[in-house]
């Protein structure tokens, strides 16, 4: 089978934790990993053309290591049917869609090793395709390109051994979901019921849940001071966070046509940069007399594989003097707005070409 990758409903999960794979069940509702969404409730979803869209947490499944994620708006791409059969043989040919680290959508193809593998009393498929971070949460499809089970996890200590949560157990999940009334619940492991809020002990079955930290799940963690700093400013700019995250401490959206990304280089300093345009063929010395000029303070310039980048650094000491956020917070503002700007005029006025990451159909609405 030759997969036609970019028309599946397999998409890239944003989270201030990390990234992963989540894939379409219907149109407005993903099913990925739950160690993927962990201690996020609202998490970024990202689209073939690289805009965002936000999606809601709705069910989790630590045990079982499943999330449902519904998003705000439809997506298109094909949905995905979950096998419910125990069909699956030790050697039959299976493929891996995802995301591995963070790399654009690609697929891996490997064989079932064991269909039935046994870890710590619960069942996987074992395969030898590679399975890497980010992997997180995707399809494991058959020939027919039918789930057959959802990427989970790779053994630390071995290479080519990854597992796969098999799709009955997935469909059972989903099925679930189907029924459910709550915005947010989590799944008891003893009795699978759903769970509405952090109690000690499951009203269902009894079980004490005191070593599921029920609250990590319900209750969002206190944000890292740099986060706070960062995120507030975001939203002072009019950028949502949620859509911005990439990652621990790692940002990055667009400002109109300007790509911007935010990001701690080192323990003393927040770094935002702007890759705006990549050099001409003329105009050189018009070109660094305006990047030099003292007009652009506090920004500077700098040039990286022959882009120019609009960059602002604030230092650590800054991000914890809650007294002097306001300061730096408009800077931020100011930046993210000066970045839209200063492309266009890069590449109207000095003869540059749009940087790589540059989002061509907003670059002439902004000001120049």
């Amino acid at each position: 089978m030759v997969l036609d990758i970019e028309k599946l409903g397999v998409f890239q999960i944003f989270t201030g934790g990390g990234t992963g794979t989540g894939f379409l069940i219907d149109d407005r509702l993903l099913i990925t990993n739950c160690h993927v969404v962990e201690g996020y409730r609202m998490v970024a979803v990202e689209k073939r053309d690289r805009q965002r869209v936000v999606g809601t947490v709705r069910r989790l499944s630590p045990k079982r290591d499943l999330a449902i994620v519904e998003l705000g708006v439809p997506l298109e791409g094909e949905v995905l049917s979950l096998v419910t059969e125990d069909a699956l043989q030790p050697k039959q040919m299976l493929q891996i869609v995802g995301f591995p680290v963070g790399l654009p959508l690609s697929v891996t193809e490997g064989v079932v090793s064991n269909p039935k593998q046994q870890l710590d009393g619960l069942e996987y498929v074992q395969t030898d395709a590679a399975v890497n971070p980010g992997n997180s949460g995707g399809p494991m499809l058959d020939e027919e390109k039918n789930v057959v089970a959802i990427t989970t996890c790779k053994l630390s200590s071995a290479d080519m051994i990854g597992f796969g949560i098999p799709g009955g157990e997935a469909k059972q999940f989903f099925d679930g979901f189907r029924e459910q009334t709550a915005v947010f619940g989590v799944m008891c492991p003893s009795c699978d019921v759903l769970l509405e809020s952090p109690t000690r002990y499951c009203d269902s079955c009894g079980i004490d849940l005191g070593s599921l930290d029920l609250a990590r799940y319900f209750e969002p963690a206190v944000a890292h001071p740099i986060v706070a700093f960062v995120e507030g400013a975001l939203t002072k700019a009019a950028v949502d966070p949620v859509l911005a995250r990439h990652g621990e401490q790692n940002w990055s959206f667009h400002s109109g046509s300007a790509p911007i990304k935010i990001w701690c280089c080192c323990s003393e300093h927040v770094c935002f940069s702007s890759p705006l345009a990549k050099l001409g063929k003329q105009h050189f010395g018009e070109l660094f007399r305006f990047l030099l000029s003292d007009e652009h303070a506090p920004f500077s310039f700098d040039l990286a594989d022959n882009v120019v980048r609009l960059n602002l650094t604030v230092h650590m000491s800054d991000v914890f003097q809650s007294g002097e956020h306001d300061h730096f917070v408009k800077q931020i503002s100011d930046f993210i707005a000066s970045a839209d700007r200063l492309d266009n005029v890069l590449i109207d006025k000095y003869g540059c070409s749009p940087a790589p990451d540059t989002q061509l159909t907003f670059l002439k609405e902004g000001t120049h």
